[in-house]
């Protein structure tokens, strides 16, 4: 959605619903089992059947209620934190719901990273991508019965913080607070299925610890906001069956069909006509899922699979692959369009390929824009604040385990210098920014996938 066209109340629900489209499916077996087709086509089975499915990676997902008790989750390494909104009696509101319009967003957005594959009786199995991952699970915007009312109208009366000030309409409080509570409980990446937030500190203090951050494109085209819009983000698209980019009509329904194109995108990933369980009837009904919300999660996934294989490789060389293995024509300099960005994401490319021969800098992080937010400033700051003072006995300057120490960059001229050794010499590490890949890059709209 364009900024400031809601405002309110109901911009943080609204902005779930944007990110999202529940399609019911027939009861026909053969049409729910095409939701099957990203895992099929994606080869993700056989990542799994040779040990790789994200276990001893932590993933974050950021997002409203969840039922955790769904078949498909039962079992999943997932740990549900509090919420971080409480009730006019200061009380934690309930960070897991039963009902499915509070909680079917969230429910079917981690089923896309940790389903362990179990299906209700006489349903499809659900598998995520990386169900091996420790998924830690913030509720950042739920309030008490606030889904229930007309999109929201209760949020900023209901969802109080613990001093009893009221949390800011849009959720950014909420949002904020769960991605400095990710760093700092351990977690390799973070996905986020919401859009309309201020979220700059919070971004640049992932950027800094080096833990990556995916979120969802609005599934209309416009200008995005953030998360998807914050620098080193990765901007996730969503692609159909039928390898085309989601329509802007697809969630809107009306005018003439219109690619969800973005200056923003940074991959695609599938997220059209998907499994998911869970419908207003049941939970143990199964649907068809369409959104960037889902293919969102699929993205984190795939990239907690490939941290898994190679441990050592840093956030920044994970995303040095990310980008340089899309689609199905192997290793490749990386080139960008305004349609799927530097193309499909391949769990079979980055895994195919060890990262940690790339460059250990974020390729998507602009070093050269001050205006870019969070921008470099903002990430050395956020850096100096989590490094510890020098203890007593020690006279050395205190360390951070941030693969961000490479981005405390040496500015020449308004550029950005890193130098990356390695054997047998030094090179420079050419970082991609958002303004070059559109200058130098050739736009397209189709992603070959």
């Amino acid at each position: 959605m364009r900024r400031g066209v809601l405002s309110g109340a109901s911009t943080a629900v609204a902005s779930i619903v944007a990110l999202a489209l529940l399609l019911p499916a027939s009861a026909h077996a053969a049409t729910l089992e095409s939701g099957l087709w990203w895992f099929d086509r994606g080869k993700v089975q056989a990542a799994h059947d040779a040990g790789f499915d994200g276990t001893g990676v932590t993933v974050a997902v950021i997002d409203g209620q969840i039922n955790p008790d769904i078949v498909g989750l039962r079992g999943a390494d997932l740990e549900v934190k509090d919420s971080y909104c409480r009730d006019a009696e200061g009380d934690p509101v309930p960070a897991t719901s039963t009902d499915y319009v509070a909680a079917s967003h969230a429910t079917h957005v981690v089923s896309m990273i940790a389903g362990t594959g179990d299906a209700p009786a006489g349903g499809l199995p659900v598998t995520g991508a990386a169900p091996g991952a420790k998924v830690l699970y913030y509720p950042a915007i739920v309030t008490d019965g606030v889904f229930d009312t007309a999109m929201g109208e209760k949020f900023d009366e209901q969802c109080l913080l613990e001093d009893g000030s009221t949390v800011m309409a849009d959720g950014t409080t909420g949002v904020s607070r769960a991605i400095e509570d990710a760093v700092e409980d351990g977690a390799d990446i973070i996905s986020i299925s919401l859009e309309g937030f201020d979220l700059t500190d919070a971004l640049a203090k992932a950027e800094a610890a080096g833990v990556i951050v995916v979120a969802a494109l609005p599934n209309n085209s416009g200008v995005a906001s953030q998360p998807a819009s914050g620098n080193g983000v990765v901007a996730v698209q969503s692609f159909g069956a039928d390898g085309k980019i989601q329509s802007s009509t697809t969630i809107e329904g009306v005018g003439e069909p219109s690619p969800n194109q973005s200056d923003d995108v940074i991959v695609a990933a599938p997220g059209m006509g998907l499994l998911g369980q869970g419908s207003e009837n049941s939970w143990d009904e199964q649907v068809l899922l369409t959104g960037t919300s889902y293919a969102t999660p699929i993205a984190a996934g795939f990239l907690a699979v490939v941290k898994q294989k190679y441990p050592d490789a840093t956030s920044g060389q994970l995303l040095q692959s990310l980008i340089r293995n899309t689609g199905t024509k192997g290793e490749h300099e990386p080139e960008w369009n305004d349609s799927v960005g530097y193309g499909a994401v391949s769990l079979t490319g980055m895994l195919a390929v060890d990262p940690t021969a790339y460059p250990d800098v974020n390729p998507i992080f602009d070093a050269e824009d001050p205006n870019a937010q969070p921008s470099a400033a903002d990430v050395r700051a956020a850096a100096a604040a989590a490094t510890p003072a020098p203890t007593a006995d020690s006279d050395e300057p205190g360390e951070t385990s941030s693969t961000q120490d490479a981005l405390v960059p040496l500015l020449v001229g308004g550029g950005i210098l890193v130098a990356v050794l390695l054997v047998g010499g030094i090179i420079l590490a050419v970082v991609l920014t958002r303004s070059s890949r559109r200058r130098n890059n050739e736009q397209g709209g189709a992603h070959g996938r």
